[in-house]
């Protein structure tokens, strides 16, 4: 007899970025997060040592040893390849070679991996080079962590705002959702828990920071100090200050998300998005909602908004890249059909 408990418990789940780190983990239960924990690490991952990483953890109240590691663009390079169908095998052939060419770099030397994108010929390939993998990963063996998964943070990101949008059934909702965070951003579609479109977009939460300390003459720390406030409705001229020194930024991101539900919509045979999601540390704010809803003729609302992340966001919304880091602690978690389906050929029961 081979059966699921009811509470499914996450590994370790670290986000990391080009200079910080964050940790997390979650337990999933009855269509909810239980006990979620999430922690900085404000250096960058690469300077830090085994003996960091155990008082991180231990530090957070992290339990176990296994761990999945979510990176970004700027560390695990992500490219969108136009190819034909093909197996699995011959697929991720055919990208690292691609990738190789594209970087110059020796097919040995590169660590490889691609993912299908939808029904339009788009692939997903990422790499990185084994000696970055082996500083990563080295310190994380010394800490006595065990990394079983390294996935880009699309995927770790995609997980968590699907955790209820895993049957086969729910393929059918298709959601838009803008990735908006400090140091980058991307254009994604989800159908069901299945990333279908994803596209790296060149802005950041630092370019609107830089935009307003431009525009009002002031510090960069005064100008995200100002960002973050102008969505209180406190102070209308400061409000004002800060849509005049964005609006622009705002229209580009726009036009480019407008872009890129456009490109999907011509390539994809399915559903359009319905909705779109914002998320990210740097993603919400009135003034950026307002700009995309019009553009995109699409519903607009934070991640906070779904149900099972509404409490959590609350108290974690200084923890830059908290989704991530729950999302890849999640990585074992299958789709309900696809675990209905194991559980059935082993004779279980599902939860």
């Amino acid at each position: 007899m081979f059966g699921f408990t009811q509470t499914m418990k996450g590994c370790i789940g670290i986000a990391m970025q080009s200079t910080n780190v964050t940790i997390g983990q979650c337990s999933w239960r009855k269509g909810y997060l239980q006990n979620p924990r999430v922690s900085n690490i404000e250096d960058n991952p690469r300077n830090i040592s085994s003996q960091d990483w155990r008082a991180a953890i231990n530090n957070a109240g992290l339990t176990g040893t296994t761990c999945s590691v979510a990176l970004p663009p700027a560390i695990l390079e992500h490219h969108v390849l136009q190819l034909p169908e093909m197996g699995m095998k011959e697929l991720t052939e055919a990208v690292g070679w691609e990738l190789a060419d594209r970087l110059g770099s020796d097919r040995e030397l590169l660590q490889i991996d691609a993912k299908r994108l939808g029904n339009g010929g788009d692939v997903l390939g990422v790499s990185i080079d084994q000696a970055t993998l082996t500083s990563i990963l080295e310190p994380l063996y010394a800490a006595g962590l065990r990394p079983t998964l390294i996935e880009p943070t699309c995927f770790a990101l995609t997980r968590m705002l699907s955790m209820r949008h895993r049957r086969n059934a729910d393929r059918a909702s298709v959601r838009a959702v803008l990735d908006f965070s400090k140091a980058d951003s991307a254009m994604m579609v989800l159908a069901g828990d299945d990333t279908v479109f994803y596209k790296r977009l060149g802005y950041s939460g630092d370019s609107l920071i830089d935009a307003v300390s431009s525009h009002v003459g002031v510090t960069t720390d005064q100008a995200a100090l100002m960002l973050a406030a102008s969505d209180q409705e406190s102070d209308e001229a400061m409000s004002r200050a800060v849509r005049d020194a964005t609006r622009a930024l705002h229209e580009q991101i726009a036009r480019d998300a407008m872009k890129c539900l456009r490109h999907y919509g011509v390539t994809s045979r399915g559903p359009i998005p319905s909705e779109l999601v914002v998320t990210g540390s740097a993603g919400w704010n009135r003034n950026l909602s307002e700009i995309l809803e019009t553009a995109c003729n699409l519903s607009v609302f934070p991640d906070w908004n779904i149900e099972y992340l509404k409490e959590f966001s609350k108290t974690s919304s200084r923890c830059y890249g908290w989704q991530i880091a729950l999302g890849t602690s999640l990585s074992f978690c299958e789709s309900n059909d696809r675990r209905k389906q194991t559980e059935t050929n082993n004779g279980g029961v599902a939860a």
